[in-house]
C-alpha cells in the first residue's frame, strides 16, 4: 500500500508540471492550425500547364482556407487565379508565364509567398503588351472596383518581355485595403514595378496599405506610384539604377492622381534609398515626386522624412543623373512636410516646391544645381515654412547654392537655412 500510495503522489506531481497557461497554449495552436486549413501540392493536381495545376490544387480547397504550394518553377500558360483565404506558396525557382492576361489573380483576402526574392522569381509574361504580373482580381475586372487583405511576400518579379510601356504595373494593386507588398525585389521590370490606387469613378481608393523592405533595380517606368490612396505607407525600400536604355523614363517615387475624385491624403515615405547612379539613361527622371494637377481637393497630410536621394557621382566621373531630389507641385498642393532628407547631386534642384501649408525642414543638400540652374525652387507657395536647411558643396563638379523664387509669396517663414544664397524676398 505505501508503495502504491507513492506512485499516485508522484503521477500528480507530474500533472501538476504542466501549467494551465502551457495548456491552453497548444490548444490555440491547435485551433490556428485547424484555423490555417489545408496544405495541397500543384504537382499532384491534373493540368497541362503549371497553371492549370495550380488552378486545380486551388479548386480542391473550396471556400476554406488553405494553401497552395507549388515548388520548382515551371512554363505558366493558364492564367492562375487564387480564391479568397487562399495562400499561393512558391518555393524556389523560375515561374515563366507566357499568359496574354496577367499571370496571378488575387481575389480578396489571397496571398501569394516566395522562399526569399533571390530563390523565388517571376518572370514577366513574354506575350505582347503583357507586363503585369501580380494583380489584384477586381482590378483586373475593372479599373476603379474595390479590393483588399492582399500579400505579396518574399519573391522577386523579373523582366522578360521584349517591350516597353509607362502605364501598366508588375504588382498592380488597385484601389486595395489593408494590403501588403514586403521584401519583394522588382528586377528589370519593363514598364511601372508597384502602383497602388485605381480609377474613382467608382467612389473607391487604396487605404491603409503599404510597400515596405523591397528591392527596386532598373525599372523602366515609374518604380515605385501611387495615385488615388489614403494612409498609405512606403518605407524602407531600395531603389537602384532606375529606368532601362529605350525605355520610357523614370520616376522613382511617383504621387500622382490622374482624375478629379483621386485622393491623396496620409501619406507617409519614408527611409528610403534612391540612388541614381550606374542608371542607363542620361537623366532618370526625378526622386520623389508629390503632384496635383488633376483637381482634386483630396490631398494632403503627406509626411517625405529621412529619405537618401542620390542623383548622380560626386567623385572621379562627376554625373547628374536625375533632375530634381524632391519635387512638390499642383494648383491644389497642400499640407506636405519634408524633413530630414539627405539630397546629392542632382542636376536640377535639390527641393522644388509649389503649393499651400509645405513644410521644408532640415534638409541636407549636397551639390544640388549647377549650370545656371539654382539648386532650390520655391514656386506659388503660401503659409510655409523653410527652417534649418543646409547647402554643402564639396568642391567637386557643378552645384548652385541659390534660391530661386517665381510666382508671389504669402505668410512663408524663411529662416536659419545655411550656405544658400537667399534672394531678397525671403530675407
Amino acid at each position: 500500500m505505501p508503495t502504491f500510495k507513492l506512485f499516485l503522489l508522484t503521477l500528480s506531481a507530474c500533472v501538476s508540471l504542466t501549467p494551465a497557461s502551457v495548456v491552453f497554449a497548444q490548444a490555440r495552436q491547435r485551433t490556428a492550425t485547424a484555423a490555417a486549413g489545408r496544405t495541397v501540392y500543384a504537382e499532384r493536381f491534373p493540368g497541362a500547364d503549371l497553371g492549370a495545376r495550380i488552378n486545380a490544387a486551388d479548386k480542391s480547397l473550396g471556400a476554406s482556407a488553405g494553401e497552395i504550394v507549388a515548388r520548382g518553377g515551371g512554363r505558366i500558360e493558364t492564367q492562375i487565379v487564387i480564391s479568397s483565404d487562399h495562400t499561393l506558396r512558391l518555393e524556389a525557382g523560375t515561374y515563366a508565364p507566357v499568359t496574354v492576361g496577367a499571370p496571378i489573380l488575387l481575389k480578396p483576402r489571397a496571398s501569394v509567398i516566395g522562399a526569399g526574392w533571390d530563390r523565388t522569381i517571376i518572370l514577366e509574361s513574354t506575350a505582347k503588351d503583357q507586363f503585369t504580373v501580380i494583380s489584384a482580381f477586381n482590378h483586373s475586372q475593372r479599373n476603379g472596383s474595390a479590393d483588399s487583405d492582399l500579400n505579396v511576400r518574399e519573391l522577386q518579379v523579373k523582366g522578360a518581355n521584349s517591350g516597353f510601356n509607362s502605364a501598366p504595373q508588375a504588382i498592380s494593386l488597385g484601389n486595395c485595403s489593408r494590403c501588403t507588398v514586403d521584401k519583394v525585389w522588382v528586377n528589370g521590370t519593363r514598364s511601372i514595378g508597384i502602383q497602388l490606387g485605381g480609377s474613382s469613378s467608382m467612389g473607391n481608393w487604396a487605404e491603409n496599405s503599404k510597400v515596405v523592405n523591397c528591392l527596386f533595380t532598373r525599372v523602366a517606368s515609374q518604380n515605385l506610384a501611387l495615385v488615388n490612396g489614403r494612409n498609405i505607407l512606403f518605407e524602407n525600400n531600395r531603389f537602384i539604377a532606375p529606368g532601362q536604355a529605350g525605355g520610357p523614363g523614370s520616376t522613382t517615387i511617383d504621387l500622382e492622381p490622374n482624375e478629379g475624385a483621386d485622393r491623396l491624403e496620409n501619406v507617409i515615405i519614408r527611409n528610403n534609398y534612391i540612388d541614381g547612379r550606374g542608371s542607363e539613361l542620361p537623366t532618370a527622371g526625378n526622386g520623389i515626386v508629390a503632384q496635383a494637377t488633376s483637381g482634386t481637393p483630396h490631398v494632403g497630410n503627406i509626411l517625405i522624412e529621412g529619405n537618401t536621394i542620390i542623383g548622380g557621382s560626386n567623385t572621379g566621373t562627376i554625373t547628374n543623373n536625375m533632375s530634381n531630389g524632391v519635387y512638390v507641385f499642383g494648383p491644389t498642393m497642400q499640407g506636405v512636410t519634408i524633413k530630414n532628407n539627405q539630397i546629392t547631386r542632382m542636376g536640377q534642384a535639390g527641393i522644388n516646391i509649389e503649393g499651400t501649408r509645405i513644410q521644408v525642414l532640415n534638409n541636407i543638400l549636397t551639390d544640388v544645381g549647377g549650370g545656371g540652374t539654382p539648386g532650390f525652387f520655391i514656386t506659388h507657395v503660401s503659409k510655409s515654412r523653410i527652417v534649418g536647411n543646409t547647402f554643402k558643396y564639396t568642391g567637386v563638379g557643378p552645384a548652385d547654392s541659390r534660391v530661386r523664387v517665381t510666382g508671389p509669396l504669402r505668410e512663408v517663414e524663411f529662416r536659419n537655412n545655411v550656405g544658400f544664397d537667399v534672394p531678397k524676398e525671403l530675407q
